[in-house]
């Protein structure tokens, strides 16, 4: 199996798609489709799309929503199956931006006006995928089998995989995070006349926070993250509660055979400290979280050893939906290719989650378990 990825760029109501006239040992030519194209050894999947996006185009998105997992099959006339994982996006640009676009050696670039897809000579399992772009559908994922050349099954990927972020989305945790942090900064010369004003220190990895809004070095960032844990270790960790819902919603999760599982930023150690404080433990099938050494440590990654711990099971990750309350949960997802929920009760802002492409956006628990059962 090999993977690829493909973007369909929207401006104005109108698609960016690529005709396929260019190479004569093309299987798609005389075929519109998107952008996009195999990844290369040790990429992922946002690493892949936004080279090829840039390399097919010149163009370079502020952001890109991811939407879902194409399993192509095909099985030709000598019956050797071949298959593709192919991870799909869409983004959008300004007229401004589009005015930049380039010429590409894989085809000619042409925006399409959006009721004029469908009129294109495309392959028939885009139209399938395709037409749920242009309802605007948020999750597309499905198993598209070929036999000869032509479509011959079409199967929806459902969701069996939930994953939970833990900071602002299962528990509430940020009173013990910014009194921590201003415990840290304190220490080091950092004056913080109210703790409540730390609210960004829930949910991205604290290396990243230290650094990024105090300019201070990796090697001073770690000492104050040594000075934090000082702290939230014994105390923060407990100026904590769950939100309303959590217990039932993952019991109902669980009863409907979904897998449940914990993918955080925050040390895996603590995170199964706080779930059995909690005395939910015991309902997460597995639990994921970052490692002293920084080995493993932004959202991305902790989800990517959440995946090699499940067997890297090629469908585990087209099966899966992340649970998170920031852009950092949305973005990790995206760079992987998973699909996200947020909730707006957490530490972000619930119009940002969906401009970036959340699936949805939950205002409580019982709707976290009516949006997963619905996907």
């Amino acid at each position: 199996m090999y993977r690829s990825t493909l973007c369909y760029i929207r401006c104005n109501n109108r698609i960016l798609m690529l005709f396929r006239d260019k190479k004569e040992a093309d299987i798609n030519k005389g075929k519109w489709i998107g952008v996009g194209g195999k990844f290369k050894d040790g990429e992922q999947a946002g690493n892949c799309l936004r080279r090829e996006v840039r390399e097919e185009t010149g163009l370079e998105p502020a952001s890109f929503a991811f939407r879902g997992i194409i399993l192509f099959r095909d099985i030709p006339e000598d019956g050797c199956e071949v298959c593709e994982e192919m991870y799909l996006y869409t983004a959008d640009i300004s007229e401004e931006e589009a005015s930049h676009i380039c010429s590409c050696d894989e085809g000619t670039l042409r925006f399409i006006p959006e009721d004029g897809i469908m009129d294109l000579p495309l392959w028939e399992g885009d139209r399938v995928f395709l037409r749920d772009i242009l309802e605007d559908r948020k999750r597309i994922s499905y198993e598209l089998t070929y036999k000869k050349g032509k479509l011959a099954d079409v199967k929806k990927t459902g969701v069996r995989n939930v994953i939970f972020d833990l900071d602002g989305t299962v528990s509430d945790s940020g009173e013990g995070i910014m009194r921590s942090a201003a415990y840290a900064l304190n220490a080091f010369g950092f004056e913080v006349s109210d703790y409540r004003e730390l609210s960004f220190f829930v949910g991205p990895p604290l290396l990243y926070t230290f650094t990024k809004m105090y300019g201070v070095s990796e090697d001073k960032a770690r000492k104050m993250i040594e000075k934090y844990r000082e702290r939230y270790n014994d105390i923060g960790a407990y100026e904590n509660e769950l939100y309303p819902g959590v217990k039932e919603c993952l019991i109902k999760l669980r009863e409907e055979g979904y897998t449940i599982a914990l993918g955080s930023s925050k040390p895996e150690h603590m995170c199964r400290k706080i779930l059995e404080h909690f005395g939910i433990l015991d309902l997460f099938d597995e639990v994921t979280g970052s490692t002293p050494d920084g080995a493993i440590d932004s959202k991305s990654e902790v989800l990517c050893e959440l995946i090699r711990r499940r067997g890297d099971d090629p469908r585990f990750l087209a099966e899966s939906v992340l649970v998170g309350d920031t852009h950092f949960d949305v973005d990790g997802a995206m760079d992987i290719g998973m699909s996200c929920i947020g909730v707006s009760f957490g530490y972000g802002e619930a119009g940002e989650l969906k401009d970036l492409g959340a699936v949805a956006v939950a205002d409580s628990f019982e709707e976290i378990y009516d949006i997963v059962t619905g996907l």
